[in-house]
């Protein structure tokens, strides 16, 4: 099977950063071999000089043999420096200066002994054991100066080369032949063992950058994590560490909607800033899908590590350009402390995600810092995890009501709304038990129990006459049932409701995927006469042309836009009102909780509005009294009828 190479950045480099060691390594050993060779060479040369010379020379010109002195200023002239700048400087450009030096003294060999070791026994030697440090270059230096040496000495003194003059004075290109053979194999030979290094490098990349990296993102994992945070135990005095838990919201929404390749690119790119924006005494790790921790050594206060957790939801509070989507981004981070809150990175990191899992419950793009608070919350939590799949068996499930008022002040009708009353914890608020309840797997059955029961009581109250509507949350789950639509209809039938009187809500998540399916249910209710609203409009990827395509009959005006002040905002809901009846849908405004908002709505023509300034949701047991005294008021007055909290 073919070897396949990751294409993280981070593995790469880290490739790359083993190969050049590898090199090193080898030029290293290698250079001791050549060191080792010159030194031995040096006598041997002196030695064959002294014995050979005499019987090639005749002396009568000079005292001193010139082969000899040849052989004895080989030393100090060029063998000596190449060994010392080789022992100086190892595993360097200094391979060069050894692999010239090997040749020189094979070609004063050569020319020593007159030709008796000709070029292709101990210059090929030469080649074959430089060939060691597997890089052509070194072959290319040596070569080049066995050519010139070859070229010089075959025109001017082929006696010198061969001993006679018998063989032809071009022998020297026979040479210079076979020594560009041998180089060509030599080459090959070593440009394939590169290839091997390189491919060593990758795997031992994997099995030691992979052991402490995420590979997709390049940041420390959780074992980097621990030996980081082992470390600072040992060496660092300062006694002030954080650990930082940071889960990125709804960021599966993304994943969904965009695709996985395109999630992977945004948690490369989420990766890539906080690592930019992290602490020089702070690590990052991923620790799993979108979680990230940060340990944050030696800070000054508990203060820090709060600047610290705004400086990173700062960064990623800009938006993401990814494959053409434009993607805005939050973060919810836990915080606990060394040694406050656990001397051990497990218990460090436990208490800070469930830190964190307060800051999603507090609104979420925010920090908290472990407190007894959020322990106890915790366990909360964890009982009323235990106790939700009885809940609706055990009759704890409850349906409460909120009024929808039109614009002239008349009751539309109501949103169903759905609460857990626990026998020992009291009212638990839909944003704890509907996210376990999804995670459960149970939230079809609870979805299809809300729906029964909305329809049920509305069919109820409108037995004397009226034409009451009641508005249920349907899930993303529920709505891509391919059934759906066709269990709606029956419950209908079974509770006798006007399907005209049903409205269907829905989030902006639910339809963003473009799923054909779940768009032809609702084209089906909205046959029957069923109205579909779009809930908390303008906290997703919507737009106003988006409504366009959308099968719906009214969007719900997210509460946000009410609760913030100045001259933006109020053109923004202008906006959306004007737009929104031009293309011929309704709109209810949430939120609404003072005689100010509720002109402003007016004077801009809101359709409907609801919120604590015509009532909080009410008991099913208080809606008849509600209705009888909301039905006879000419002018609403919420002081009228006084519903509880």
């Amino acid at each position: 099977m073919e070897y396949q190479v990751s294409d993280s950045p981070a593995l790469l480099e880290q490739s790359e950063e083993n190969f050049r060691h590898a090199s090193a390594s080898l030029a290293r050993r290698v250079d001791r071999i050549i060191i080792s060779l010159l030194a031995v060479e040096w006598p041997c040369l002196v030695a064959i000089a002294l014995v050979w010379c005499p019987l090639t020379w005749d002396g009568t010109h000079s005292r001193i043999n010139p082969h000899l002195a040849a052989a004895i200023l080989a030393g100090p002239a060029f063998i000596l420096p190449a060994i010392f700048c080789a022992w100086r400087f190892p595993g360097g450009a200094c391979k060069h200066i050894l692999a010239a030096a090997q040749i020189l003294v094979s070609i004063l060999l050569i020319d020593v002994t007159n030709g008796r070791i000709e070029s292709h026994f101990h210059i090929f030697g030469s080649l074959a054991i430089l060939a060691f440090y597997r890089d052509w270059r070194v072959l290319v230096t040596a070569s080049a100066l066995t050519m010139i040496d070859h070229v010089f000495r075959g025109l001017w003194f082929p006696y010198s080369v061969y001993g006679v003059l018998a063989v032809s004075p071009m022998r020297w290109v026979e040479h210079g032949l076979w020594v560009i053979f041998e180089d060509f194999f030599l080459i090959l030979n070593s440009t394939n063992s590169i290839k091997e290094m390189r491919l060593v490098a990758m795997r031992e990349a994997q099995l030691s950058w992979g052991a402490f990296h995420d590979v997709l993102t390049g940041l420390p994992n959780r074992r980097a994590l621990q030996e980081c945070f082992d470390l600072s135990r040992v060496k660092s005095e300062c006694p002030n560490r954080a650990v930082l838990y940071l889960d990125l919201d709804h960021f599966r929404r993304a994943n969904d909607t965009l695709g996985h390749a395109t999630g992977d690119e945004l948690l490369k790119m989420v990766a890539a800033r906080l690592d930019r924006a992290r602490d020089p005494r702070m690590m990052v790790a991923r620790v799993g899908g979108d979680e990230f921790v940060a340990f944050l050594d030696r800070f000054e206060s508990p203060l820090a590590a709060r600047d610290q957790a705004a400086r990173l939801l700062s960064v990623l509070a800009e938006p993401f350009e990814v494959r053409g989507h434009r993607l805005l981004l939050s973060a919810s981070i836990g915080i606990a402390l060394f040694p406050e809150h656990g001397i051990e990175l497990r218990e460090l990191q436990e208490r800070a995600d469930r830190a964190m899992y307060a800051a999603k419950a507090q609104g979420r793009n925010q920090a908290v810092v472990f407190s007894t608070g959020v322990a106890r919350r915790e366990l909360l939590m964890q009982e009323i995890t235990r106790d939700l799949p009885q809940a609706l068996t055990r009759n704890q499930m409850k349906l409460w009501f909120q009024p929808v008022v039109r614009r002239n002040g008349t009751l539309s009708g109501f949103e169903a709304l759905v609460r857990w009353i626990h026998p020992l914890h009291g009212s638990i608020p839909p944003a704890d038990f509907i996210p376990l309840v999804e995670r459960s797997g149970d939230s079809a059955v609870l979805d299809e129990w809300v729906l029964h029961e909305a329809c049920r009581r509305c069919a109820r109250w409108n037995e004397r006459g009226r034409r009451l509507g009641v508005a249920v949350n349907v899930s993303a789950g529920q709505i891509e049932q391919p059934d759906f639509a066709l269990r709606v209809l029956r419950i209908l039938d079974r509770t006798g409701l006007d399907p005209v009187l049903l409205t269907i809500e829905l989030t902006e998540r639910s339809l963003v995927q473009d799923k054909s399916a779940a768009r032809q249910q609702l084209a089906d209710l909205r046959r029957y006469g069923v109205h579909v609203a779009l809930d908390d409009f303008g906290t997703g990827y919507s737009s106003l042309s988006y409504l366009t395509t959308l099968p719906v009959d009214t969007i719900k005006l997210d509460r946000s836009f009410l609760s913030r002040d100045g001259e933006t905002t109020a053109a923004v809901v202008e906006a959306v009102i004007e737009m929104a009846h031009r293309i011929g849908l309704s709109v209810i405004a949430e939120g609404v909780e003072t005689i100010d908002q509720v002109e402003r709505l007016r004077r801009l023509e809101c359709d409907e509005m609801q919120g604590f300034y015509y009532s909080p949701p009410i008991p099913w047991g208080d809606v008849e009294g509600y209705v009888d005294v909301k039905s006879s008021a000419r002018v609403w007055q919420p002081e009228e009828y006084c519903v509880p909290a």
